[in-house]
């Protein structure tokens, strides 16, 4: 007798697609925050600041400069703050058990998330660290929306707007997690040029791409995934399930590479 593979309905889908995705983020951004942990705080609890330059920065420790690597540190151990915060946000069980801690967490998220976008100025505007127009254009671009999404999700949150709220925090979770897909891109576009012989140059196209991208392409999915939640059109549900399915293996793929190539034989 002959099976027949049934797919699950286009919803259940829907969602197991978003799932995936967020499984394979998490523990790639966990894998992040673990080397943020472990590179960066080390190197703050030893005092030894100049072994912050054993990774390649723009301007990393700089020494006399006592504002400046404080800002420099003080941005890495946000960053990773924030993006270990920004997760437990999205746990459907986190909302339902412990709401009290969702609200807390949700206010620490925000906050940290405003430090570190405006440390991240700080950085690029004030102290110097760029790479050219297209680059500096790009990071604050990516810090105004994150700086607009997050006063957003604030004021839905205190207007009890909880559908617009949901919206919002996500669009700032990604956005603050730019800098860790900015990496992903890399290491993925790296996987696609380094055959066709394409080194990634720092103020080259391909790196200038990845840069938006890194901000622009997780928005444009984010607005897919909510049209094809209120979308009756079991295709367009269908396509955003599978499309996500996708993005997950690529995510891991990315991931996996990054921790390789970047993250781990440093420390």
């Amino acid at each position: 007798m002959a099976m027949s593979f049934r797919l699950p309905p286009a919803p259940r889908l829907l969602h197991h697609g978003a799932s995936a995705w967020f499984i394979a983020a998490v523990i790639g951004q966990w894998a992040f925050v673990a080397f943020i942990l472990l590179f960066y705080g080390g190197h703050g609890v030893g005092g030894d600041l100049a072994g912050l330059n054993d990774k390649p920065h723009i301007t990393g420790y700089v020494a006399g400069d006592g504002i400046g690597n404080a800002q420099f540190l003080g941005h890495a151990l946000l960053g990773g703050l924030v993006t270990f915060s920004g997760a437990w946000q999205l746990l459907p069980a986190l909302r339902r058990r412990w709401p009290a801690l969702h609200r807390w967490n949700g206010r620490l998220f925000l906050l940290v998330a405003s430090l570190t976008t405006l440390s991240g100025f700080y950085l690029t505007w004030v102290r110097g660290s760029q790479l050219g127009p297209a680059s500096n254009a790009s990071i604050t671009l990516n810090g105004l929306l994150i700086i607009c999404f997050v006063v957003l999700a604030w004021r839905s949150a205190v207007q009890r707007d909880i559908a617009t709220h949901r919206r919002h925090a996500l669009r700032a979770w990604l956005l603050v997690n730019g800098v860790w897909f900015l990496r992903i891109g890399i290491m993925l576009a790296g996987l696609v040029l380094a055959p066709l012989g394409i080194k990634i140059d720092y103020t080259g196209a391909a790196f200038i791409s990845v840069s938006f991208a890194s901000w622009l392409l997780p928005l444009a999915v984010a607005e897919l995934y909510f049209r094809a939640e209120r979308s009756r059109h079991a295709g367009f549900q269908y396509a955003t399930g599978g499309l996500l399915v996708l993005l997950a293996m690529l995510t891991v793929a990315g991931a996996t590479a990054a921790a390789a190539f970047m993250w781990w034989p440093i420390l």
